[in-house]
């Protein structure tokens, strides 16, 4: 199974079950989405195939709906994504 990690316009991080989409413009924005393969220093490549033990998600303290933390545990160790100022941060733990 394919999960899309990604930040949403409102800044929280959200989770799903999804497969990669094609590129796409946005033209009432200015702006275009390119879909293009994983470098190999994004801390995910090194866990594709192993098993997902569980999810760990964090919520912001005063939004409690709005998830805003989470960490990715895998047989051999863990990745933890995070939402801030509108940017997806990635990083082993």
């Amino acid at each position: 199974m394919t999960v899309l990690v990604r930040v949403a316009a409102d800044w929280t991080l959200q989770i799903a079950p999804d497969e990669p989409g094609e590129s796409y413009t946005m033209p009432e924005l200015g702006s275009r989405v390119d879909i293009v393969p994983v470098p190999d220093e994004v801390p995910f490549v090194r866990h594709v195939g192993e098993r997902l033990v569980r999810v760990i998600e964090r919520f912001d303290a005063e939004a409690y709906d709005e998830c805003i933390e989470a960490e990715f545990v895998f047989d051999t160790g863990s990745v933890v994504a995070w939402s801030f100022e509108g940017d997806l941060h990635l990083a082993d733990r």
